[in-house]
């Protein structure tokens, strides 16, 4: 049965008629009757073309911190819009955004904008290869750090079997179109696997130009790292001369305000801002200290980009952080997002499904199986079944978390007690319907 109506279904045709699949991203397309389809957002909530009301627990894939729509928000964007968009110089609005990323995380020194968490994390790994005069770069597998070249090896969805073995894992392409030559300077090991970081440190730590981790797997449940793990890393970057890279484009400004420095008590050289810097408007930030940012300040590596710092985006920046600041919009998403979790657990415990719940209030996924996993390759043994009919079922029911369990529920402030209330008495239908 399809969760399109009539004019959601008429909608989508005439987006099937002028954009490839009717997206503009690939993973937006879930088959013709299934495609979500949007006409508006307001605090917690979606409506379809048809007025069905969703609660919202995509939340733009992570973007929306505060709210679809946040009065503070739109009121700084419409003021910086009426001032002119876009002047390719420096413009005071980017100079007080910057001045506000550095009150909210003190240990960053500097920073430059960019437009979109692909382009950080691009900028990041390049400005550490120039820095260091090395071409490799680790990262781990489950880990999706952007729509560029550099990175996009053993990404979420990737069989396991292609993945080789842990002892010395195998780097796999995401898509057609991606240089082999690439992979060669790339390597992937498994999340909270000390041993094996420390091996290829070993064997390759001179050659290693940047290690780049989310430090909460926030394209794998919500996996969290072990203690101490997060510790080593940033030994034995510090070990070997490489640079330590943050990927916070789904943690920053969500799991706390201060990200994952403050939530885990690991500073990196570099961390890569985006989403809910700017609840949902297109902005990101490559942020950092040490010596590591002369690399741009000396000149010869290359970071550009015209719309980078423009006044809407910075506006948006400077708002959504202000508001955060406050205290009161995490209080809150720590407050409905515990209640959540906690009730789901519950529901799941009493309908005796395996399971765990892994992350943290703001920005969680659920494991259907045994033993919760502690990497990727873990997490690909959950019961996906299973985890599909339950969130078809609740979608169904006019609440949206993303089907894909490896993609997290995302809290904002704007959710209620009523909401969550709904949410837990949906899931639990929805969860008896996939059981029978």
């Amino acid at each position: 049965m399809s969760i399109q109506g009539p004019k959601t279904a008429a909608l989508f045709d005439r987006a099937f008629a002028s954009l490839v699949n009717g997206v503009s991203s690939g993973w937006r397309y879930w088959g013709r009757d299934e495609t979500i389809v949007l006409t508006r957002g307001k605090g917690g909530h979606v409506w379809d073309a048809d007025g069905k009301r969703y609660i919202d627990f995509h939340m733009g894939f992570g973007p929306i911190i505060l709210g679809h729509g946040d009065e503070h928000v739109t009121q700084a964007v419409a003021k910086a819009v009426a001032n002119g968009t876009t002047f390719a110089f420096t413009q005071e609005q980017e100079v007080t955004a910057a001045e506000t990323v550095k009150r909210a995380v003190p240990w960053v020194e500097k920073l430059r904008f960019t437009n979109t968490g692909t382009e950080a994390t691009m900028h990041a790994v390049r400005l550490a290869r120039g820095f260091t005069g090395r071409d490799t770069v680790v990262k781990f597998e489950g880990t999706y750090h952007g729509a560029h070249d550099y990175v996009m090896y053993s990404t979420p969805g990737q069989d396991v079997a292609t993945l080789g073995s842990p002892y010395r894992p195998v780097p796999v392409a995401m898509s057609s179109g991606m240089p082999n030559v690439i992979g060669g300077l790339v390597r992937t090991l498994s999340f909270n696997d000390f041993t094996a970081v420390e091996r290829l440190f070993a064997d390759e730590g001179k050659r290693i130009a940047a290690l780049m981790v989310e430090p909460m797997l926030g394209n794998a449940m919500g996996i969290e790292p072990e203690p101490g793990f997060l510790e080593r890393l940033r030994s034995l970057c510090d070990e070997h001369g490489a640079v330590l890279i943050f990927d916070e484009v789904k943690t920053g400004f969500r799991i706390a305000v201060g990200g994952a420095a403050e939530t885990y008590g690991v500073t990196p050289d570099i961390s890569t801002f985006a989403k809910a810097m700017g609840n949902g408007l297109p902005v990101a930030a490559v942020a950092g200290r040490g010596e590591v940012l002369q690399g741009w300040a000396r000149g010869g590596i290359v970071q550009a980009g015209t719309y980078s710092g423009n006044s809407v985006s910075a506006a948006a920046a400077q708002a959504t952080i202000e508001r955060l600041l406050t205290g009161e919009p995490m209080a809150q998403v720590e407050r409905v997002g515990n209640a959540l979790m906690e009730g789901a657990a519950k529901i799941l415990a009493a309908r005796g499904v395996s399971s765990s719940v892994h992350g943290r209030p703001a920005m969680f996924g659920f494991f259907f199986g045994e033993e919760p996993p502690s990497d990727y390759r873990g997490s690909t043994q959950h019961d996906s079944e299973l985890y599909e009919k339950l969130v078809m079922g609740m979608i169904r029911r006019g609440v949206l978390p993303s089907p894909d369990a490896h993609e997290p529920w995302f809290l904002a402030a704007a959710h209620s007690d009523e909401d969550v209330a709904t949410t837990l008495q949906i899931f639990e239908e929805a969860l008896d319907e996939a059981l029978n």
